[in-house]
């Protein structure tokens, strides 16, 4: 379920970025081999490169919102790598032609604007501007969200009166098509369930309505695609539907151009459900057109493991487009949860790792074993690259070793040099931000007699993501090693050390930190100087060879004046074996809140599902933390006090209707003990309030952390909290 309106339950930061420079001179120095034997693993795996599938097109590299509302949030750094090929929005934010009475009034216009300035940021990002597909949701635009689906529905060809229907394709249609941008006009999300059509999918009613719409659109907007029926159940799980569907879109002649369905039961597998939709169109007797899951992946199951498996099965379904579902909704710059809110912004997770991977899996498929037990793989090889990458992921969750035999290197030559390959594999844990991948393994492999390689790996945790690249040009590796907390007036050391992971020898390694921040004031008086010879830039490291390491130590002064602040540690590298590659790690490093400021809740560490919201004003900083409508969410800041004790902790909170009629609670955890605060009901969710609760403290620096447990009730916002002694 998509565009399901979820009610939002539930000292301004001060972004520094402590950027790391390292520069690298490779020269390419002949390594001997390793000896590397992958162990028994429980799982075997098998990618033979010889044998190609047909042209890697990115299919899943799709996202349902999780962009700003004028398309320019989240930064290209976290857009434009994963080449987002497909894209599903309607507006959403401010209940379109329904919030309007029923015209074209202010609010339709903005969410029309809003879909005009997503498709040109999203196209412009992509590698491929003209093959990306901007589905437009009309029921969003329309108002059909999560919470007013039904009553928006129901004055749509009411009682046989589609008049203010067509009024409305009438007046928004063409104002997109005159943008200039190819839109897929989606009809209507979801008319399977009630929330957001209550007379049901495939009822007279509905059939009006798609039909006029149809046929309005061929009308108005003739060089555009239509998709649909968009239905929330699949061809298993609601094949009566399906079947109607297509038999009355026959006969009535309004055959979308794009069938489209969502992928979010547990588990609906795209190649199965491809498979039955492809069978319904050949029973209804109809051509077999492209396929869109214009949603999947359900909301229990968002790992990066999970992601992974999708994405391998939709390399190997026959569908062409794959938008992720969004369960935080909508205008969130969160990529649909590949990114996660950190003290210091938005950062990367393994989910945002796993699309990434899947996206440098470029030029053609390969064959694989597609799905052992529950563990999937896809890979893919590109000799303008010079590698073969495959993505590992199980959608049950996994513990323990595995690997991973590629066959049929001779079709591969580029991959070996003196009968050997360069392997890396990476892991992507689940959970929190994850500023790079962690290297499992690194190194060179002999080539077998019969033309094989086996390459080991080890799911650490039961919902890990797994890369292996096959390649000679891999990076060096970069790490920080940076406190979790700053304090004003305080001095740090933090080493930086840069590792040499491939198989040639570098030299002239240069580093350097900078700070950096889009308010040059509030880096006033930070200093930062390399331990040996002071200044920015450590001394040059002359040679690295293969394996070893070399650590640059930085001295970073906090002034006594700063405020409570977050501070981002940045490394990177830059030109590996002669071929320019920048990579980079961070660690985000915080000066915790102080006693009496205002310590903003979205700025803290967000975890279970919490999320940040911004849809109810009222609210102090960027913002607030929302989702706590079910147990699990929770959010932690850092609070520095100067003697041990007794201290007043304020909540300021909202908590409306919808929800259990009743004060609401949530569990505080600080100093090491747990205890509940009430909030009682607030009225309204944009009305705030404050609950207190009296908390034992230690000197220094103290995680404060606010959940909603099973034994609580949930259903608040949390916008800030105060400390008081």
């Amino acid at each position: 379920m998509i565009v399901r309106k979820k009610r939002n339950l539930g000292a301004l930061t001060l972004g520094l970025c402590l950027a790391v420079g390292v520069s690298v001179t490779s020269s390419a120095i002949a390594t001997a081999s390793t000896d590397s034997t992958a162990p028994a693993a429980a799982k075997a795996l098998t990618v033979d490169l010889s044998k190609v599938t047909g042209p890697s097109t990115g299919v899943g590299q799709g996202i349902l919102y999780g962009i700003t509302q004028d398309g320019s949030q989240p930064a290209d750094e976290y857009v434009k790598p994963l080449n987002l090929n497909a894209f599903r929005g309607g507006g959403w934010f401010s209940g379109g032609w329904a919030t309007d009475n029923y015209t074209y009034g202010p609010a339709t216009q903005a969410e029309v604007q809003a879909i005009i300035d997503q498709a040109k940021r999203l196209k412009a990002s992509s590698a491929n501007p003209d093959g990306f597909q901007y589905q437009v949701l009309l029921s969003d635009l329309w108002g059909s969200t999560g919470g007013r689906g039904t009553q928006a529905a129901q004055h749509v060809c009411n009682a046989g009166d589609c008049s203010n229907w067509l009024q409305f394709l009438d007046s928004t249609v063409p104002v997109l098509q005159a943008s200039g941008i190819h839109f897929t006009y989606d009809i209507w999300n979801e008319s399977d369930l009630s929330i957001f059509w209550g007379a049901g999918a495939v009822t007279p009613q509905w059939f009006q309505m798609w039909d006029t719409a149809y046929n309005e659109l061929r009308k108005i907007a003739p060089g555009a695609d239509i998709a649909g029926p968009s239905f929330a159940f699949t061809p298993a799980r609601s094949p009566q539907e399906w079947k109607t569907f297509f038999a009355h879109a026959k006969a009535a002649n309004t055959v979308p151009d794009w069938i489209t369905n969502h992928d979010e039961g547990d588990v609906d597998d795209p190649v199965t459900v491809a498979q039955d939709i492809r069978a319904d169109l050949t029973e209804a007797g109809l051509p077999q057109l492209p396929l869109s899951a214009n949603e999947y992946q359900p909301a229990d199951r968002g790992t990066a493991g999970v992601t992974a498996w999708y994405l391998d099965r939709f390399a190997q379904s026959t569908y062409s487009t794959a938008m992720r579902g969004n369960w935080s909704c909508c205008m969130i710059p969160n990529l649909t949860g590949l990114l996660t809110h950190a003290q210091t912004g938005w950062a990367p997770t393994g989910n945002w790792w796993a699309m990434r991977t899947y996206a440098d899996m470029t030029g053609s498929l390969v064959q694989t074993s597609q799905q052992v037990d529950s563990m999937a793989i896809a890979a893919a090889k590109d000799p303008s690259k010079g590698q073969a990458v495959a993505l590992l992921g199980d959608v049950n969750g996994y513990t323990g070793g595995a690997s991973v035999t590629f066959t049929g290197l001779g079709s591969a030559a580029y991959l070996i040099r003196q009968k050997q390959v360069h392997a890396t594999v990476y892991r992507m844990p689940d959970g929190g931000a994850l500023y790079s991948r962690e290297v499992q393994f690194s190194g060179i492999l002999p080539v077998s007699s019969n033309g094989s390689v086996t390459v080991p790996a080890d799911f650490v945790k039961d919902h890990d993501a797994i890369a292996i690249y096959l390649n000679w040009t891999d990076p060096q590796v970069t790490s920080i090693q940076a406190p979790q907390a700053m304090t004003a007036g305080n001095s740090y050391d933090v080493p930086v050390v840069v590792t040499n992971g491939s198989p040639s020898q570098d030299s002239d390694i240069q580093t350097s930190l900078s700070v950096a921040t889009d308010n040059p004031a509030d880096a006033a008086g930070v200093t930062v100087d390399c331990s040996v010879g002071g200044g920015p830039t450590c001394p040059v490291v002359e040679h690295l060879r293969p394996g070893e390491s070399t650590t640059a130590t930085f001295h970073v002064q906090i002034p006594s004046s700063s405020k409570a602040s977050a501070f981002r540690l940045v490394t990177s590298t830059n030109l590996v074996n002669t071929v320019p590659v920048t990579i980079g790690t961070s660690a985000d490093v915080v000066a915790p809140c102080g006693l009496g400021g205002i310590c903003e809740a979205e700025s803290g560490l967000m975890g279970g599902g919490a999320c940040l919201a911004t849809d109810h004003p009222g609210y102090t900083g960027s913002g607030f933390v929302a989702c706590f409508t079910s147990p699990g969410p929770n959010v932690t800041q850092k609070f520095f006090v100067p003697t041990a004790g007794t201290y007043t902790l304020d909540l300021r909170y909202a908590a409306g209707p919808n929800g259990p009629n009743s004060t609401r609670t949530a569990t505080v955890t600080a100093g090491g003990s747990s205890q509940l605060i009430q909030l009682p009901l607030t009225g309204s969710w944009n009305t705030w309030g404050d609950s207190t609760v009296t908390v034992q403290l230690a000197a220094g620096v103290n995680d404060i952390t606010v959940s909603h447990l099973a034994s609580d009730l949930g259903w608040f916002n949390l916008d800030h909290l105060v400390l008081t002694q």
